[in-house]
């Protein structure tokens, strides 16, 4: 049977700014190991620090695992903003 893929492959990035530079810090370093552990072969993640922002970039092989890699950073950034206003 033939590969009918439309996508052979899917990236995206997005940047997330925070007020200061440690709040950044503070984010970042709690996300980070979760990219370090990430046993995923659909997708893969970099993220980098400037500043007072955060960049993730994605790239997966289908819209699926993308849409769930997505789902996950944003989760885990948002709890860990919750965590930092305590």
């Amino acid at each position: 049977m033939e590969n009918n893929k439309i996508l052979e492959k899917i990236e995206t990035e997005f940047q997330i700014n925070f007020d200061t530079t440690h709040d950044a810090e503070i984010i970042y370093n709690s996300i980070s190991p979760e990219i370090e552990l990430e046993n995923n072969n659909r997708s893969r993640t970099t993220i980098t620090l400037n500043d007072n922002s955060i960049c993730i970039n994605i790239n997966s092989d289908d819209v699926v695992s993308l849409r769930a890699s997505i789902n996950s950073y944003v989760r885990w950034i948002k709890l860990s903003m919750e965590i930092l206003k305590i």
